[in-house]
């Protein structure tokens, strides 16, 4: 091929990189390659540009929907009924108007709740178009829209494919008539002929779908989409249908209960055969009664089945989204400090949950905490049952107290269940971990420690005396407060609106005089407003973060609440770190997370390495291996990270650990033993100029030589894989030159391994890929290496031979490398983890002895900043585990493919990080990309 042809290439390979100068510039060189092609043909150069193109990461927006597009009307054969519940006759005609929007033939159920309604109902609905049947019947005032629905009419509408539902929705039990929400529902389902032609054609494209309803009306606050004071209810429904409901998550329903559903979405409903009877009389409530449990669950209900929920957007534009927004960028209008202070303007009293609210655990939930709790149990004194008989006891000791119980009085329960434990012993374990766990909620503490002439009391729910409780919390929490009030020793719980009422009278405060802020949705915030108090604040609980914030979604785990204990903690200290965010800077959440250079450290990088280090260190157990080598130059930050999880772990100081300097250019000169070695070092892909090749495969000295035998041939332009044979004829006279300085650096490189590593088994531990460094370097010691890899191609297949090779996250000797987003983002992955020095060149004999040799850094020196940051973040995160584990870090084992969600999250647009990000980068001489900024770094082929 000639030069030309090569060059052209190598532009068209850059233009595409960056699409730089635009695209008619990128077509100008395309068209030069395509004329010149000749001897590399036009296959190869499409299949190499290709690879070119495909080096890029694609910042994507998140995907918002699995939806098809709607069918026509023409294609669809439904039967399609609409249930109407009209308890308010005067808005007979505005549900008229709507109706006649549905442009297909339906039948119309209308319940309504007296004789003349009923008279004016069938006179007016009976004039619709498309009406193929109707029946109004009068019902009694009882279960509200839902009683008809399912009661009523359920033997038409099981007939159905689809059915609507609608009432005349006005609420004016709530205080004032909800108009506008009301119409907001209507308009969305039924607003236009176009608007339900395109909503029943959902229906017709994805069989799947089973429900669509109207994105929250905007009035209605997060917190509300929670279970409220209809858990109980909910619970023993989904128990009928045979279902479990999570009572700490944010869910999904329709809001005002409006929808268009298919029948056999709600066909356990139907089948459970309710009464009017079974639903509440007419009281005016506002939750907790069997309708709103059905309400609420409608959702839940139809994906249980198996069957996808299509929340309509708000717009004029119909567009489904498989999971609500539920208003909450709401949450994160303000800062936390400043919602405390304006709503405690007017309070004379301000009391503030403690859980959650002044602090966090490491943990989701509760209940990873208790099984952490039992974990240790086990660990330390050998029971196999404890979680189990742990609940048991403090159900028994709530029983026989009848308020909640105290943590001696639940391990005097303990006692009694097993004579053959230390309940005492047991006890100092619970509060020792507890107090290990436990961490400041920085945001909120420093709010109410600004709050000037307020009285302050912490109110909590709990099973620790003030004195116990005050022993585990954090010295900053217990001192901002002299005033516990718990639970378990004044008998008062804050989900019974009782309790609100006796401290009002007991301390002589005015219900309207009193501020309370918390993150329990039910006990914090709706019951203290339904009793009068001040608007409470809502502080969101870190885990609910994952329910609210959409693009934090992908980090949930599918089992919710009852994910093992290591994946809880993980994701709870990078939800942890988020709530954090929000409290001071909820900016940065919304309209999704704007990650700084630290917080991308902490969240994308810190788990995948607390991750890698945990697997590294047992499989060097499992294969005997005494000595860990942490590749230079991305090993620089893992054995940072390898040093603070040591000092948690003694038993990883059994291991030795060190930094290696070595690079592909300087173990594979010192590799170098004869002329047919060069077709491996010259292996993967390249473009430019020999000499440059030889300069970035083999070294400076290496490529002086060169071009001291080649002259003007060393700037002839190579292209790697295809131009191999050539290069290495090119070479051929060089070769003399080139084994003399491979010796030498053998040498230097031979003393410098048994100084740093010895005769013991030894293992290298890198991101990957290809494993050439390893084999590079056990032709140099002349014995097989390990090693330990975050993710290889299928090219490590040459390792055997050589030793040994596992991967953490993906091995593509065994799987599909599309499959992998450590090898889809792996030079963004590397300028993460990149080490400040430039790449190890080899050593320099100065006359006294060796010294290393480097490459200026690859980083300005705003870059080296931005880079300390974000290594700082990392090593926090894996810090933080280590404080609520000690010891226990090293039994720290969670899934592979959960670890590198984060990851995914910022490469693929989810998360948005700020321009810092433009300021790394990594160095990709070796295929003669030169210097590649962390925002456009992508895969590259190793």
């Amino acid at each position: 091929m000639t030069s030309a042809v090569t060059r052209a290439l190598h532009a068209a390979r850059q233009a595409v990189s960056r699409h730089g100068g635009g695209w008619s510039g990128l077509w100008s060189v395309l068209r030069r390659a395509f004329k010149v092609a000749s001897a590399m043909g036009v296959r190869g150069l499409v299949n190499r540009l290709k690879q070119a193109s495909a080096s890029r990461i694609h910042v994507a927006q998140p995907a918002e929907h699995p939806f098809p597009a709607p069918l026509p009307l023409a294609r669809f054969q439904q039967r399609v009924g609409l249930m109407a519940h009209v308890y308010y006759p005067d808005l007979i005609e505005e549900f008229a108007e709507l109706l006649a929007h549905i442009p297909v033939p339906f039948e119309l159920l209308v319940s309504v709740m007296d004789d003349t309604a009923k008279a004016q109902a069938e006179q007016r609905f009976a004039t619709l178009p498309h009406l193929s049947a109707l029946h109004v019947r009068v019902v009694p005032n009882r279960g509200r829209d839902i009683a008809p629905l399912l009661v009523t009419f359920r033997d038409e509408i099981m007939a159905l494919n689809i059915v609507g539902h609608i009432h005349t929705k006005k609420s004016l039990y709530t205080g004032s008539e909800q108009e506008q929400w009301r119409r907001y529902l209507l308009r969305s389902l039924l607003g236009s002929e176009t608007r339900v032609a395109w909503i029943l054609g959902m229906f017709a494209a994805e069989p799947r779908l089973g429900m669509v309803y109207p994105e929250t009306y905007e009035s209605l606050p997060p917190w509300a989409h929670t279970w409220l004071s209809n858990a109980e209810v909910c619970e023993a429904l989904a128990s009928q249908l045979g279902m479990e409901i999570d009572r700490n998550a944010y869910i999904d329903y329709p809001a005002g209960s409006m929808f268009w559903a298919r029948v056999d979405a709600l066909r356990p409903l139907f089948a459970l055969n309710l009464a009017t009877s079974d639903f509440p009389t007419e009281t005016g409530q506002v939750d907790g009664t069997l309708q709103h449990a059905v309400e609420r669950l409608l959702a839940t209900i139809t994906r249980h089945q198996g069957l996808l929920v299509g929340v309509l957007a708000p717009g004029d534009t119909p567009h489904l989204i498989s999971e609500g927004q539920r208003n909450w960028a709401e949450a994160f209008a303000t800062p936390v400090a400043t919602r405390i202070q304006l709503s405690a303007l007017d309070a004379d009293l301000v009391t503030t949950d403690v859980f959650d609210t002044l602090v966090t655990r490491p943990f989701l939930s509760p209940y990873a905490a208790r099984d952490y709790l039992s974990f240790k149990a086990r660990a330390r004194f050998g029971i196999d049952n404890f979680s189990a008989m742990r609940d048991l006891a403090e159900q028994r000791a709530r029983l026989s107290t009848q308020r909640d119980p105290t943590l001696a009085e639940v391990y005097s329960q303990v006692a009694a269940l097993d004579s053959s434990v230390d309940p005492q012993a047991l006890l100092e374990l619970e509060l020792t971990t507890e107090q290990c766990l436990l961490r400041p909620r920085e945001g909120v503490l420093a709010a109410l420690q600004a709050l000037q002439g307020k009285r302050l009391v912490a109110l909590s729910d709990m099973y620790l005396p003030p004195a116990l409780l005050t022993r585990v919390l954090p010295p900053a929490v217990v001192a901002l407060t002299p005033e516990w009030w718990v639970s378990c020793e004044t008998a008062m719980r804050k989900d019974d609106s009782a309790t609100w009422a006796a401290i009002s009278r007991r301390e002589g405060i005015p219900l309207s005089r009193w501020l309370h802020l918390g993150d329990n949705e039910h006990a914090d915030v709706q019951i203290p407003q339904l009793c009068g108090l001040i608007s409470p604040v809502h502080i969101v609980r870190p885990s609910a973060l994952l329910d609210m914030v959409p693009a934090l979604r992908p980090l949930r785990h599918a089992a919710g609440s009852k994910a093992p204990w290591p994946e809880q903690l993980w994701r709870g200290l990078v939800a942890n770190h988020f709530a954090a965010v929000g409290d001071r800077s909820p900016t940065q959440l919304a309209p999704r997370p704007t990650l700084d250079a630290y917080g991308a450290g902490y969240t994308v990088l810190g788990p995948i390495m607390l991750d890698y280090l945990v697997w590294l260190a047992n499989l060097a157990k499992q294969r005997e291996i005494s000595t860990v080598l942490f590749l230079s130059r991305e090993g620089y930050l893992l054995q940072q990270g390898w040093n603070v999880l040591a000092d948690s772990a003694p038993a990883l100081q059994t291991l030795t650990a060190s930094y290696l300097l070595v690079s592909r250019r300087a173990a594979g000169m010192a590799s170098l033993c004869a002329a047919t070695d060069l077709e491996r070092l010259l292996h993967g892909t390249y473009s430019g100029p020999l000499v440059q090749l030889v300069a970035s495969r083999l070294g400076d000295e290496a490529a002086a030589a060169v071009r001291d035998q080649l002259g003007a041939a060393a700037d002839r332009d190579v292209y790697l894989p295809e131009m191999l044979e050539q290069a290495i004829a090119l070479l051929a006279p060089t070769v003399p030159a080139l084994l003399a300085i491979s010796a030498r650096e053998r040498d230097a490189y031979l003393g410098y391994w048994r100084e740093t590593v010895g005769d013991g088994a030894a293992l290298v531990a890198d991101i990957g890929y290809a494993g050439t460094i390893q084999t590079y370097l056990s032709s140099v010691v002349e014995r097989p290496l390990g090693g330990a890899y975050f993710a290889l191609r299928a090219t490590a297949r040459k390792v055997e031979g050589h030793g040994w090779a596992a991967a953490r996250y993906h091995d593509g000797r065994t799987a599909p490398e599309h499959a992998s987003p450590v090898l889809a983002h792996d030079l963004l992955l590397e300028a993460l983890l990149a080490a400040p020095s430039g790449q190890f060149c080899g050593f320099r004999d100065t006359g006294n002895g060796r010294e290393p040799m480097f490459a200026p850094p690859d980083l300005s020196a705003a870059g080296q900043a931005t880079l300390a940051r974000v290594h700082q973040g990392a090593l926090t995160f894996i810090a933080d585990a280590c404080a609520a584990l000690g010891d226990d870090v090293q039994h720290l084992g969670v899934d592979p493919e959960g670890v590198l969600l984060p990851l995914q999250c910022l490469a693929d647009g989810h998360w948005s990080a700020g321009p810092w990000l433009e300021t790394l980068a990594t160095d990709d001489s070796f295929t003669g990309r030169g210097r590649v900024a962390a925002g456009v770094a992508g895969p590259v082929s190793r």
